[in-house]
């Protein structure tokens, strides 16, 4: 609708996943990076300098006071989100929020609420990243609603990693991983957006949760020296929920076990099932188990096209076909807020059997 339009964009964080939006959009040619905010000095400039861009500032508000841009995109850590996305709305830019969208239901009730009374801006969070933009996603959808699999009934995933963690082994930097207050929670928050945004939608998001039928968090797996003082996230999480139309969900992942596990999904249905592992950077395989002419069990495997595909930027792709009008937004606030408050009830069941 607009291909030629190229949008005046600000970034709020000054971090790995700040630097890959900019260079992201900077690669589609649709995005002109006006704005940087960031608290650290040392970080601001040199991410300011690395590509270009020319206003740089320590208080996002700022930024919001251009009248020239058109979208923000909320690249830090989950306890801002709150503040910066209300306020980012009420100053009429579309926003790009990073996920996890906030720490708890009440804040998240709260963006909407203010969201609700701004329907002309677009505002999207990014779980679709790994989920819903992927040639994966949209091939086991497929199989699905074909009806060749029957009716789906249990979804089973687990991806069990050995020293792993944000914060730590993983982007040793970014410590505020490790501060639950700060990041809402580990494994659970930083991949359980992920997680649900692929099992909930290729099923068109219309399960519901029934119950969390029990729910364990875990950490202190091992004497690692977080280099903070402040480290009381969860490493490891077993839950196993109850979903609408009697599906059960069993749901394992850690950043860090006593045990390797890959990352792996299986959807089992009355007439057929899938296994796959669904990251982008996983093999591209969707296996299929059915039966043949003869009755048969069998296995079909299906190879998809990943050439060219590059982590991440199916988002920023997708973003700009949503600002231009040709696309709905993958993930939806809305559909956001129900991933996030069925992991605020895992949490909630877990702290309480402590």
């Amino acid at each position: 609708m607009n291909s030629e339009k190229i949008y005046q964009v600000g970034v709020i964080g000054a971090g790995w996943i700040a630097k890959a939006h900019i260079r992201n959009l900077q690669r589609t040619g649709r995005a002109q990076i006006h704005w940087i905010a960031a608290r650290n000095p040392e970080n601001l400039e040199k991410v300011r300098a690395e590509f270009g861009i020319a206003n740089k500032t320590h208080d996002y508000r700022d930024m919001l006071r251009d009248p020239d841009l058109e979208l923000i995109i909320v690249a830090t850590p989950p306890h801002l989100h709150k503040e910066m996305f209300i306020e980012t709305i009420k100053a009429g830019k579309h926003v790009l929020l990073e996920k996890p969208m906030a720490l708890n239901m009440r804040d998240i009730e709260e963006m909407m609420k203010v969201k609700d009374q701004h329907p002309e801006l677009m505002a999207m969070e990014c779980s679709g990243r790994h989920s819903r933009l992927t040639p994966k996603f949209k091939k086991v959808k497929e199989l699905i609603d074909s009806g060749e699999l029957g009716e789906i009934y249990a979804i089973h995933h687990s991806s069990v990693a050995r020293q792993n963690r944000p914060g730590i082994e993983f982007h040793p930097p970014a410590k505020w991983f490790l501060d639950k207050s700060l990041a809402g929670g580990g494994p659970l928050f930083d991949w359980g957006v992920y997680d649900l945004s692929f099992h909930l939608g290729i099923l068109d998001d219309k399960l519901e949760l029934v119950e969390v039928e029990s729910a364990v968090l875990k950490g202190g797996l091992d004497e690692v020296d977080p280099g903070t003082e402040v480290y009381d996230v969860e490493e490891h999480l077993r839950i196993q929920l109850r979903l609408s139309n009697n599906v059960s969900y069993f749901w394992e992942r850690a950043a860090h076990a006593n045990m390797e596990s890959p990352n792996e999904t299986r959807i089992y249905g009355t007439r057929g099932g899938i296994k796959l592992a669904y990251c982008t950077w996983d093999e591209p395989v969707v296996l299929v188990y059915d039966l043949d002419e003869n009755g048969k069990a069998c296995e079909k495997r299906i190879e998809l096209d990943y050439n060219g595909l590059e982590d991440g930027f199916s988002l920023t792709e997708h973003l700009i076909r949503v600002l231009d009008g040709d696309e709905d937004p993958a993930v939806t606030l809305e559909c956001a807020k129900k991933h996030m408050d069925i992991l605020c009830k895992c949490r909630e069941v877990a702290d309480n059997s402590l």
